[in-house]
């Protein structure tokens, strides 16, 4: 939809990110593939999706396993690539997409391939699904290939039914449908694959609205506050603990932390740092997790000089 794209992010940063070395350290047969998401609870635990075996896993703070989530639940499915005119098949494999731990440490998943969001509690148990499992379709409770979840402190929440449907849907905190917008297009307002959701605060919602380079901000109620363009296929995105807003871009190999006025603050990008960064988060004592696609792996980073 866009020929010309952005210009890529280049590193510009005055600090560093430092690897945690030996971080995670799983057993022999859990071996990450295709990460695409990662989230941290209340108590620092660790949540992680990828498109390998044992799909969602929980590690406890040093980076060791505590359990699988949701082992009985997982199945394989084909999702599509719909960037294009024309939908295109993708591999047999697990297709957990989006991760967002609530203010109740409530774990959603988002599975792209089999049109579903699932929502865990924080002892692993499943306590709701939305969607069909493998009906795909648009409406209050049906999506396209759903890609992230945000749920306010109110229990409203917030779906991007990204790579299809190209809205935002919103929904009470007992699940009733109240709104949605959005449809495919480059206007404002409109998306190309919303890709991740996120919230400030004060209630702002925060779109990566990927094929269109740009990040989109909108009021709980749907109303456009700004738009952000100029950013070059944000993946994931997330508003870190002391407010500051973080993002990654994979085609550019680079994490960014983003100043109030949506202009990259600082960029880290160097040669061979990342992987193809699909998901992005911070903890409460400000280490970044990045979730690669490329590199088959989870990076805890810490800032240093």
């Amino acid at each position: 939809m866009n020929a010309v794209r952005a210009p890529a992010f280049q590193h510009r940063a005055a600090e560093r990110l430092e690897p945690v070395a030996d971080w995670p350290r799983l057993p022999a047969d859990h071996r990450l593939e295709r990460v695409s998401g990662v989230a941290v609870d209340s108590r620092g635990r660790v949540y992680v999706a990828h498109r390998g075996e044992h799909p969602l896993l929980c590690l406890n703070p040093d980076g060791t396993l505590l359990r699988e989530v949701g082992a009985a639940l997982q199945r394989k499915s084909i999702a599509d690539d719909l960037r294009g005119p024309t939908p295109v098949p993708m591999d047999l494999r697990h297709w957990l997409h989006g991760l967002h731990v609530d203010p109740w440490d409530n774990v959603w998943v988002t599975d792209c391939g089999r049109h579903l969001i699932m929502v865990f509690d924080p002892a692993g148990r499943l306590i709701r699904t939305l969607g069909e499992d493998g009906r795909l379709g648009r409406g209050p409770t049906l999506y396209h290939q759903p890609t992230h979840v945000c749920v306010l402190p109110s229990g409203e929440f917030f779906v991007t039914d990204g790579y299809g449907n190209s809205r935002v849907v919103h929904y009470r905190a007992d699940g009733t449908y109240v709104r949605e917008w959005g449809r495919r297009g480059t206007a404002p307002g409109e998306f190309h694959t919303p890709h991740v959701i996120t919230a400030d605060r004060a209630g702002r919602l925060y779109v990566s609205d990927r094929e269109n380079d740009r990040i989109q901000v909108f009021s709980p109620a749907g109303d456009l506050l700004a738009e952000w363009p100029g950013l070059h296929s944000v993946d994931g995105l997330h508003l870190a603990p002391d407010g500051r807003l973080y993002g990654s871009a994979g085609l550019d190999n680079a994490l960014i932390e983003f100043g109030p006025d949506g202009q990259p603050a600082q960029v880290w990008a160097e040669p061979g740092c990342f992987r193809y960064p699909h998901g992005v988060t911070v903890d409460a004592a400000g280490a970044i997790y990045a979730a690669e696609i490329a590199g088959n792996r989870v990076l805890k980073l810490r800032r240093g000089r």
